[in-house]
């Protein structure tokens, strides 16, 4: 099994496949690497890396307390385990910010990043009222969740069961905080500092999370792609076009 043993002496899981350009995948909270499944067929082109965030998925807990720079550092823990030194950082949704504050703080490990549905901090209602349902529904019921969630993403019965199942594995308490602390993450007043090539992808129903597109602008090397027809769950719902914006900017920008 694929896992790679973090400082704490904990045992942290990763799926490692295909060839090429390393891509490394970072979940939102409480989902797990199982969110990217549409991202799989990838491996026929690049390398991709897909780790469950310790708390998350397959990979042990190291505190019910976790933040976005600690799951930053999990990352580079995870590059140095397979000597990688630079890498293309994708993160979805909440992940979006494990992915920034990885690229800011280790600019010299990150090659590109990529963003779907990316906001550097809750800066709308509507979002704000996403991440409060997601962390009342996570107190009163994991599970209740876990459904609503493999339900929005999948239409297969058989990948809304493994999400489920997978989701069911996450501590509650740190899937909890991660929501929590990522609330309260702000990295806007940095992003003029990611100077290398940055991909931002929204769907364009997703108006209360495309409104942070905005912070973006300070960023040099940005480039936006919009999917139609879209809400927030574009690595799943609408891979296809994912899938083919992230290769494009691939091949263009490395």
């Amino acid at each position: 099994m694929p896992y790679y043993t973090e400082k704490s002496g904990k045992q942290l899981f990763y799926e490692d496949r295909g060839n090429g350009e390393a891509i490394v995948f970072i979940h939102p909270p409480g989902m797990g690497r199982k969110v990217f499944k549409m991202q799989h067929s990838l491996a026929r082109e690049c390398r991709l890396i897909f780790p469950d965030l310790s708390g998350n998925g397959d990979s042990d807990l190291i505190t019910h307390a976790p933040d976005v720079s600690m799951y930053s550092r999990e990352i580079l823990q995870l590059l140095d385990h397979l000597h990688l030194e630079k890498v293309v950082i994708t993160g979805y949704s909440c992940g979006g910010m494990v992915a920034q504050e990885f690229a800011l703080t280790y600019p010299e490990r990150t090659k590109a990043i990529v963003l779907a549905g990316g906001f550097p901090k809750v800066a709308t209602g509507g979002l704000r009222f996403e991440f409060l349902g997601g962390m009342y529904w996570v107190d009163k019921s994991p599970e209740t969740l876990a459904k609503l969630l493999s339900h929005s993403h999948f239409k297969s019965a058989e990948i809304k069961r493994e999400l489920n199942e997978h989701m069911a594995k996450s501590d509650p308490a740190s899937w909890y905080t991660y929501y929590n602390r990522a609330l309260s993450f702000d990295c806007s007043k940095r992003l003029h500092q990611l100077t290398m090539p940055l991909l931002l992808i929204y769907g364009n129903k997703e108006f209360w999370i495309n409104e942070h597109a905005k912070y973006y602008r300070v960023c040099p090397n940005a480039k936006m792609v919009i999917i139609d027809h879209a809400f927030h769950q574009t690595p799943a719902t609408h891979y296809d076009h994912f899938n083919e914006a992230l290769i494009q900017f691939i091949h263009e920008a490395i």
